[in-house]
């Protein structure tokens, strides 16, 4: 199956942050090297551009043969009149388009820390959206002119990068290789919550274990 994914992050150097005296495109070039390392060490084809030139975007996109066109923006709440939050724009919402955009913001939305705006958008208008041969993602990660926004961006550029990639590779049914976790050997680590004298206490709170959607068992 190809598996080719073109990155394409922000070049608006006047959007400016509210916090770090920096800028969306500064930031959306670290998210940027974050997501294609991580889609790399997954084994995915990835050709990422700094061209400024939106159209060149669109015909490098093209003549690589993106399977998937990922933008990578932050956004300002001026526009939207939210709090914050990460959005997915898509030329239509539905099907494959659908698919990969949630699987996309699943990722994004549990680190961001605005919620007022978290959602997939219709953008069919946007040039990137509409022009890519390859399905476009057109990530808005967080609000930047907020200072909670702000500084989450800044501080957390390669989680964002990373949380973007996985999702794309939760779309593929990929799981996802984690650089900062350790082979697994096959061993199993086992954990203990508790240790009672009276069975009964034992099978209470094995029962509020259960409820509670975690498995165990009672040995003795």
């Amino acid at each position: 199956m190809s598996r080719k994914i073109y990155i394409s992050p922000s070049n608006q150097v006047g959007n400016t942050y509210a916090t770090g005296n920096t800028n969306e495109k500064e930031q959306c070039h670290k998210i940027a090297k974050a997501c294609v390392d991580a889609l790399v060490e997954n084994g995915f084809q990835v050709m990422c551009t700094y061209n400024d030139d939106m159209y060149k975007r669109v015909e490098e996109s093209n003549a690589f043969g993106a399977d998937i066109h990922i933008a990578i923006h932050t956004n300002a709440t001026a526009k939207h009149n939210v709090t914050g939050g990460s959005q997915v724009l898509l030329y239509s919402i539905s099907g494959e388009r659908e698919k990969a955009g949630n699987a996309v913001l699943s990722r994004l939305s549990p680190i961001t820390p605005g919620k007022s705006a978290e959602r997939l958008v219709l953008k069919p208008d946007f040039y990137e959206v509409r022009a890519t041969k390859g399905m476009a993602l057109y990530c808005e990660c967080e609000f930047h002119d907020t200072q909670l926004g702000s500084d989450f961006i800044i501080n957390n550029t390669d989680r964002i990068g990373e949380a973007i990639a996985y999702g794309i590779c939760d779309y593929y049914g990929i799981v996802p290789k984690n650089k900062n976790s350790a082979p697994n050997d096959g061993t199993l680590y086992k954990v203990q919550v508790g240790a009672f004298s009276v069975r009964e206490n034992a099978e209470n709170y094995l029962a509020k274990l259960k409820n509670a959607g975690f498995e165990g068992f009672i040995v003795s």
